[in-house]
């Protein structure tokens, strides 16, 4: 009479490793790996956000210094430059300053602007950075305009006020171009874990009993 073949459970697979075995390295990658992503992402979060701040925050500061440089120049000129009309002082002052140029009187009346045309803008005198230049301090304001933030600085001057206002879309860039590099290290960082922890699960051997 024959016999049936006894099966052995602990058999190796078809591919000729243990089953066991190989249950024990899947497990061990799969800890690593699962280890390895939590503190990339910790490593992200924490990392990413303090240097993207960092880094806006600086451009921000270095942009309101340069443009209020630009507007006391441009407010200066304003002062002592009496023999030029004031709408061409503001088109020469905001095409050298590269931004746009406004001047109001005391009253907020807007009366020569380097981009928009005087009667479009009618309450432009009641925004804040010029409120405080008619209280003699310099004005600084950050808003959105189209979307895009626009950094504005007014100054005192005899009579009023004067205005430059930057579009901050370097800021955008910078801020944009920090996230493509933080995600182009976040999918090196994910590669490099996928293959440490697949070569420690090959390497480390499961304890036999």
């Amino acid at each position: 009479m024959e016999s049936n073949p006894v099966i052995s459970r602990g058999g190796p697979d078809p591919a000729g490793q243990p089953v066991p075995e190989k249950r024990a390295r899947l497990l061990v990658f799969l800890i690593l790996f699962a280890s390895f992503l939590t503190m990339i992402a910790a490593a992200v979060i924490s990392m990413g956000y303090t240097v993207h701040r960092y880094w806006e925050n600086a451009l921000q500061v270095e942009t309101e210094r340069s443009l209020t440089q630009k507007a006391q120049l441009f407010a200066s000129r304003v002062n002592n430059d009496h023999s030029s009309k004031i709408e061409d002082i503001t088109a020469q002052e905001g095409q050298h300053a590269g931004a746009r140029a406004t001047v109001i009187d005391v009253n907020g009346k807007v009366i020569a602007d380097s981009e928009i045309a005087v009667a479009a803008l009618e309450n432009e005198g009641q925004h804040p950075e010029f409120g405080t230049a008619l209280r003699g301090e310099t004005g600084i304001e950050t808003r959105r305009r189209a979307g895009i933030p626009v950094l504005y600085v007014a100054v005192p001057v005899s009579g009023g006020a004067v205005r430059l206002a930057y579009p901050l879309a370097d800021v955008e860039i910078v801020a944009a171009h920090s996230r493509q590099v933080l995600l182009l290290g976040s999918i090196v960082a994910v590669l490099a874990a996928l293959a440490i922890s697949a070569l420690a699960a090959h390497t480390i051997s499961p304890t036999q009993p």
